[in-house]
């Protein structure tokens, strides 16, 4: 699988190749979609927004949290 830095590489390389108005279109196409995505996005959020609400006690997972973190997973060395 390419790493993003070489996805990267070669979309720079092919807008290098385009004319101007043609480099115009396609960043402004992908600014286009950028916005689109996080719109759907934050409605999706605000859609789902206080889904847990009585679900769960989040004082009670707090607590639990904080004492799991108390509990030693490694063994003790003796020096």
């Amino acid at each position: 699988m390419l790493s993003a830095k070489v996805i990267e590489d070669k979309i720079i390389t092919k807008l290098k190749d385009l004319p101007e108005d043609s480099k115009k279109e396609v960043l402004e196409y992908i600014d286009h979609m950028k916005t689109r995505r996080k719109e759907k996005t934050l409605k999706l959020l605000k859609k789902t927004a206080g889904g847990w609400k009585g679900l769960v006690d989040a004082e009670k997972l707090k607590r639990g949290i904080y004492s799991d973190r108390l509990i030693a997973t490694r063994p003790m060395v003796k020096l």
